[in-house]
């Protein structure tokens, strides 16, 4: 029976079970999942879009840089899960990488480029707001889930083996 000083280690130390469980789901839920964070974030960055702007372009532009980004998320989760394996780690972080960096910087480019009202809403600033939320909520579904009983190293032997 583990002691209370072990239990509040794992506590502390790790992110909730209900959270824990979402990273071994179906493709659909994490998918599904980073929609709400999506709809979450643009709750939040939306109005203020309608603020600054005091028309609905800043909020279309906002909108069109979010659907970006979570294009790019959807697409990585989808095209990094074959790669869901120890074995392939390295290509899965390669191919996410890619994908979700790569998607957001030519939409960003195009409209930096073309003009219009998109850029002039400020679509760029709003794909800086966007991508971060977006990359901290799909690296959180794609890392593996450490196993309860698995011994923590520190980084030296880790290192040293």
């Amino acid at each position: 029976m583990p002691s209370p000083s072990d239990k509040k280690e794992l506590a502390g130390a790790s992110v909730p079970g209900s959270l824990r469980q979402l990273q071994q789901t179906s493709l659909l839920v994490r998918a599904a999942f980073l929609g709400v964070v999506a709809v979450s974030a643009a709750a939040v960055i939306l109005p203020f879009g309608w603020a600054i702007s005091g028309n609905r372009t800043g909020l279309f532009a906002g909108a069109a840089a979010g659907g970006v980004c979570l294009l790019a998320a959807w697409t990585a989760l989808g095209l990094s899960e074959p790669l869901r394996r120890p074995a392939y780690m390295l290509a899965q972080l390669l191919v996410g990488m890619l994908i979700r960096m790569g998607i957001p910087l030519a939409a960003a480019l195009a409209v930096y480029f073309r003009g219009g009202p998109l850029a002039d809403a400020g679509f760029l600033y709003y794909v800086v707001l966007f991508y971060p939320v977006m990359l901290a909520a799909e690296t959180f579904l794609v890392l593996p889930a450490r196993r309860l009983n698995e011994k923590r190293l520190s980084p030296a032997e880790d290192f040293v083996g």
